[in-house]
């Protein structure tokens, strides 16, 4: 991972004229983690964080309407037909309505943060009666949230990065601590969608 930051950092620096477009690259084919990587190059000064926030935001919404469109189509209904996927999609889908109340807006926070993959958003909207404009104006605040907490993330484990292996004067142990974010964060997002899962259980038992 040392060589990979490095790599990143020398990437980024020589190519400055290429800033935006490796910003908006890799947050639109990356997603959430994304969102943490460049947090953290943010805190360590290879990103400006105003053009990490401001181009985040912006490539943030061509997959999500991407999967949309592709949710809405004849072809990937057809594809998730199947009896086996169409049971979990469904069991996905009543979990998501039930734990919100049926609030399309925490519907779709809970499938940013704690689903967190394209494809169960891609077969949520394509169980709903969502309007285009409709997911826009649902899916504006939520990205807006999950920039507001993914990137700050990536950020303090930035400076928690460069602070110990200052500290220490050693990279390794700057990098243990940011290994240890990432499992904390990791670990966290499996204890909730366990608990996500029980609860839906629960209640159709």
């Amino acid at each position: 991972m040392i060589e990979f930051i490095e790599w990143f950092r020398i990437l980024i620096e020589n190519n400055r004229s290429l800033e935006y477009i490796i910003i908006f690259g890799i947050v639109m084919f990356g997603g959430e983690p994304a969102l943490f990587i460049l947090g953290f190059f943010a805190a360590q000064g290879v990103l400006p964080i105003p053009t990490v926030v401001i181009l985040s935001f912006l490539a943030t919404f061509p997959p999500n309407i991407l999967w949309f469109l592709l949710g809405r189509s004849d072809a990937l209904r057809k594809m998730i037909s199947h009896r086996y996927a169409d049971t979990t999609i469904s069991l996905v889908t009543d979990a998501v309505k039930r734990v919100s109340r049926n609030n399309h807006f925490i519907e779709l926070l809970f499938i940013k943060f704690i689903i967190g993959t394209p494809f169960i958003l891609t077969m949520y909207i394509s169980k709903t009666d969502f309007g285009f404009k409709r997911f826009i104006v649902y899916e504006t605040p939520v990205i807006i949230l999950s920039l507001c907490v993914i990137i700050p993330l990536g950020f303090v484990s930035g400076l928690g990065f460069t602070y110990f292996a200052n500290v220490f004067n050693n990279l390794y142990v700057g990098l243990s601590f940011l290994l240890l974010v990432i499992v904390i964060i990791v670990m966290a997002q499996i204890w909730f969608k366990k608990k996500f899962t029980d609860v839906e259980n629960k209640s159709i038992i």
